[in-house]
Formats: C-alpha cells, structure tokens, sequence
C-alpha cells in the first residue's frame, strides 16, 4: 500500500497546520496509530486526546479528526498521523552488519574484575533507580517502608502540577523507576519489599488524584495495575491461611475505605484472587464485619438493618398507582408537556443518583475518566438535555447508613452505591462458601437495594421452584426502581403461562416504558383482533402526547409507511428525517428529497465547525439517489454558494466528494 509522501501531505494542508504537525509528529504524540490496509486510525494527544480516521480510497485522503479546527485543508492532528505512516512506511533497511549483536558475555570475559568493579561503582554512583535495583539485586535490605517510597512518588505528583496547581490531562507521570524495581524485588523472592512498593504506588495515586486532571483514565490504569501487582506477587507465593491474614486485612480495610470508589472494584478483584480456601474466605466476612459500622452480614441476617427500599417501595406505590390499579415507573399526568428526549432532575426523588438511574441498566460503569463527562456519555441518545425543572440539593440524593460500636474499625458508608459493594461481596463470598440458607436470607433483606439483586433473587427462587415467591420478589423491583426493564422481562416470562392478564399488562408496560419491540409483537401476537386494535390505539393516544417520533416508529414497524410520512411532515425534525429515510422515503422521493432540504438549509446555518460540516455532508449522502443527479448537484452548488465564505465547509463537502 503507498501512503502520501511527505511532500503530498504538505499539500493536504496549510502550512502553519502542517509545521505544528511536524513538531507533533517529533514529539511522539501519535498513539495507539493502527493501520489496516487503506484505513488508518490513531490518537493524537494535543490539548486533549483526539481521535484522527484517515480513509484512502482512489488516491484521495478523506480525514477526520476530533479536534474543533475550523480552517482550510487538514489540522495539525491528521498531518502528524500521516507523518508518522510516512516514517513506517519509508523506513529503510539497515545494513546487517551494522545490527549485529555486541557479544557482551565475551567483552566481560575480556574485562578485569578491576574494571568491571570501577564501572559498576560509577554506574550505581551516578543513578539512584540503578543504585536501588542493585540492592534489591543482591538481596541488600532498602531500609525503606511504605511511607519512605509513598513520600518519594508524592514528589513525583509536586513537580508534575501545572500553575494552576493541577496534574494536566496530559502529563504522564512515569512510575516504572518504581514499578521495575519492585519487580527486581519480586524475581529475587523479596516479597515483602515488592508489595511494599507497590502498594506504596497505589495508595500515593489515591491519594493524588484529587489533583489530577485525569480525562484520559491514565493513573487510573496505574492504579489498577499496581493492586493487580501486589496481588499476583501474594498469589505465586502460595501462601498458608495464616501468612496470608495480614494482606487480607489491609486489602479489605482499602476495598471499604477506597477514595475514589471506584478504586474499590479493584481491591475487590484482589480479594477474589487471594481469597482461595474456605479460611481465606471466612476471615474475609470477619473484615467487612470489623470495618463496616451499621451492615454486617449477623445484623442483615437477623433484621437489625433492614433496606430503606420498603419505605421507597410505599413512596412510590402512592405516587405511581393508577385508576385501574396498575404499577407506572413514572405517572405522565404530573408533566403532560414532558418528552422523552429531555432528562428532568425531578425524576430523581429518592436515594443518591446511580448509574443505573442515567443508563437504564445498559451499561455497568462506575468511573468514566474520559475528559469532561456530558450527558450523552450516560444516556446515549436516549436524552438531547438536563432540564431543571425544580430545586434539588446534594443532601436529597445521599443515602447513609449510621455508625454503630463494631470491631476495631468504624467506617460510615456515604452512599448506596458502597453499601451495594459491600452485600454484593457478602454474596460473592457466601456462594463461595456454598452457604445457601445464608445467601438466601442476605437476599430477602438485601434485594430491593439494587436491581441487580432483585434479579438475582428472584433467579434464585425460581431455581427452587417457588415461583410465586419469585413474582413478589420482581413485583417488588418493578414499584421500587426506575427503569425496571429486565424486571419487567422476568415477570413477563414468570406471568406467561400464569396469569395471561397480567402477561399482557407486562407486555403493554415493557413497550409503553422502554419501547422493547419483541414486547410489542408478543403482545399482538397473543391478543385478538378486537384486543389489538383497542391496545393499538392507545398506543397512538399515548405517543401522540408524549413523544411524536416514537409514533411514527410505530407506523414504521407496522410497515404503514404513509402514515409514518404524514407524521414526520407534521412534526418533522432532522434526525428523525433522516433516520427513517431509507424505509419512509420510497412512498414519495421527490417529496421526501425537498422535506429533507426544508430542514436541512437552516441547519447547515446554524453553526460552524468542521464536525457540523460533516453532520451536513452526512446529510446529503442520504439524499442522494432521491431525485436525479442534476436536481441534487443544485441544491448541493446552492449550499456551496451559500456558505462560500466557510473554506473548512467547502473542505469538508470535497473530502465527502461533493
């Protein structure tokens, strides 16, 4: 495959973009480059990390880049991924005899051990990462503790912070002076010294992040990397019960105490390594109830902590119920002007805001260190916007659970998200355990904490055979939680051969609340005509006040494609335009080319920036092929000639081949 040259890259761009690119492309900051015949991908870390594709196709480069660059050709970004392709590509081969291995075994041989001795005494003199290596090389006790290298990593953080006080996004602090000889420790059997050091690396990272601009998720990889690294260096030792006690207690007084909490996952995982035999296991349950004041698993056993879920439960069967009795996860009359692409803080009423309440179960993330969190990274496209649509303060959205007098340390859980770390461990160890009766009575008093154990113990009851009890359980879920969609599935399956009144309802919610399809057509499918049609309509009433573009996915699920087109001439928007183009728009092209160019004049107006001339270019890719080309080509030059003093606009629509 031939890349551009160095001289046709310098063409692709101004030359102001392609000397800052030079300088990129010196300073190393193309990452993570991946080519793959004529496609190129890469991150470059600029003032953020930018992700560059490069797509050659017919001897023509068609780049786009993260970044917000506005002007003529290419951004520095682009320059410096090609510059770097250009490198790989020209690299020549160099001559064998030059690249023959030094026998360095045979220059010792030659060496006196006066000289060997001279040098390496200069070596060690001159470098204290090589002076500690050579200790631990020799077995020489460093006469350090945690704190000594914890106090040394500290002063890496002090010279990396920027004026404003801050580790930048994009400063990297090198810790392999530290990694590496913690693993020269670990090779000569010094397992003390090595976990010394690696946890001193995770706890000084902790302890720093609160002054890291961490957006592109580095020291918590480093983080990750260094518990992982204590651990495996306690696995491979295969310790007794005995010798391992101690590591089990630091690791789980950390996995309680964990700041940031997502650090918690980690020791987690370490627990679940270390922890290999029924004494591991047990002395394990005995932490978390010496470190956990107000939940110990002898307290949720007996009922002395019962879940707040019961009183959330009461909550919302009072604001939720209906004039036919049936359960909504959210009463539309309180908002009949709401839509379904905004997101109120009003519907966060009780308990802290979890991940679940932003993604609807879809994903499990506890920690995104991607760069400035939007709402779109929790919600997808489920959302356009946050409205705040009443007041609403910190102290409405945390839970705690108040201390009491237990073991030798008292911690107090700030939030709903660490208890469920914490019964979600009890579990895991409990199963382990192969403690069923206990396992089944943590779940009675812990279930309607979270979905995820709601599920689980429904799961479990239905494994048994106690399906009603099983039904309780997820009916339970389904007026405790937002968003309950897996629970709703669960009690469809549970209600099919049941209770087919309820199977029905259960279908109606699952499509009405989350618009699950198979829901839909399992619902049709077992209902009359008659039945269907009655359901059908009030499922056009109720889309028809709440949310247009879901109705016209109905009609366009149903195959009623003229239906769908009225609806989108009626309340026509881009995206919806162009989403449904592909079935909506072979009832009338010609129609559907000029409905489309109606919205897509005063969008393409309506803001700059090489990523919205890509959106427009996007656009008219899917009009193509509507009307004949000459019709198409004049709307295309009127848009040229519209924005003819936009150079990034009429870049941007050449690249796209218009």
């Amino acid at each position: 495959m031939d890349y551009p040259t160095r001289d046709e890259i310098r063409s692709l761009c101004t030359e102001q973009s392609f000397e800052r690119g030079v300088n990129y492309h010196h300073q190393d900051r193309v990452q993570e480059l991946d080519i793959d015949g004529d496609e190129i991908r890469a991150t470059v870390r600029g003032s953020n990390y930018y992700d560059v594709t490069i797509d050659l196709v017919d001897d023509a480069v068609r780049s786009r880049c993260s970044c917000p660059y506005n002007y003529a050709g290419d951004c520095k970004h682009v320059v410096a991924v090609l510059l770097t392709v250009d490198d790989r590509d020209t690299e020549t081969v160099s001559d064998p005899e030059q690249d023959e291995t030094v026998d360095v075994e045979s220059l010792i041989e030659q060496t006196t051990v006066e000289d060997l001795r001279a040098f390496l005494r200069d070596i060690v003199g001159e470098d204290q990462d090589i002076h500690d290596r050579f200790v631990a090389f020799v077995g020489e006790d460093p006469d350090k503790t945690v704190y000594d290298y914890k106090q040394e990593i500290d002063r890496l953080f002090d010279d990396a912070v920027s004026r404003r006080g801050m580790v930048e996004h994009d400063t990297h602090i090198d810790f392999s002076q530290y990694t590496d000889l913690a693993e020269t420790h670990r090779e000569r059997g010094h397992v003390d010294t090595a976990t010394d050091i690696y946890r001193a690396i995770a706890e000084a990272i902790r302890e720093n992040l609160d002054r890291v601009d961490d957006s592109s998720g580095y020291y918590g990889r480093e983080l990750e990397r260094a518990i992982e690294s204590y651990t495996e260096t306690l696995a491979e030792q295969e310790f007794d019960h005995e010798r391992k006690q101690p590591y089990i207690q630091y690791i789980c007084a950390e996995f309680i105490g964990a700041d940031p909490g997502f650090a918690s996952d980690y020791y987690d995982d370490a627990l679940r390594t270390l922890c290999t035999t029924d004494d591991d296991l047990e002395y394990w349950l005995e932490q978390l109830d010496a470190h956990v004041s107000g939940v110990t698993l002898d307290a949720v056993l007996s009922g002395e902590s019962p879940s707040k879920a019961d009183d959330r439960r009461d909550e919302t069967e009072d604001s939720v119920d209906t004039s036919d009795g049936s359960a909504r996860d959210d009463d539309f009359t309180d908002n009949p002007e709401r839509t379904d692409d905004v997101l109120y803080v009003s519907d966060f009423t009780d308990g802290p805001l979890s991940t679940d309440e932003f993604t609807g179960g879809a994903i499990d993330v506890e920690h995104l260190a991607v760069g400035t969190l939007k709402l779109e990274y929790f919600v997808g496209d489920a959302f356009e916007k946050l409205r705040i649509n009443e007041p609403t303060t910190v102290e409405r959205h945390t839970a705690s659970v108040e201390p009491t007098e237990s073991g030798t340390t008292d911690t107090k859980m700030s939030s709903s998200l660490q208890k469920r770390r914490i019964f979600s461990t009890y579990a895991y160890i409990l199963e382990e355990l192969g403690d069923e009766d206990a396992l089944s009575q943590l779940y009675e008093e812990i279930h309607l904490e979270s979905k995820r154990f709601c599920k689980e113990y429904a799961r479990r009851l239905i494994d048994e055979g106690n399906e009603d009890c099983a039904i309780e359980v997820v009916e339970g879920g389904i007026h405790t939680f937002r968003s309950p969609r897996n629970l709703r599935w669960l009690a469809a399956d549970l209600y099919e051969d049941r209770d087919m009144d309820e199977y029905r309802t259960t279908l109606k919610q699952l499509f009405l609340d989350h618009m699950e399809w198979a829901a839909y057509d399992d619902l049709n499918s077992v209902c009359d005509d008659q039945e269907w049609q009655s359901i059908y309509e009030e499922f056009e009433r109720h889309f028809e006040r709440d949310d247009r573009k879901d109705l016209v996915a109905v009609y366009v699920h149903d195959d009623d494609l003229e239906k769908a087109f009225v609806e989108l001439k009626e309340n026509a928007d881009l995206s919806s335009v162009r989403q449904y183009r592909d079935p909506v728009a072979t009832t009338a092209p010609v129609e559907y080319f000029e409905l489309y160019r109606e919205l897509l004049v005063p969008f393409a107006a309506g803001d700059t920036g090489r990523r919205h001339y890509r959106d427009i270019a996007d656009h008219l890719e899917e009009m193509q092929g509507l009307v004949p080309k000459a019709r198409f080509e004049e709307f295309v030059g009127f848009l040229k000639d519209k924005h003819s003093n936009r150079p990034a606009f009429l870049d941007e629509l050449k690249k796209a081949g218009f």
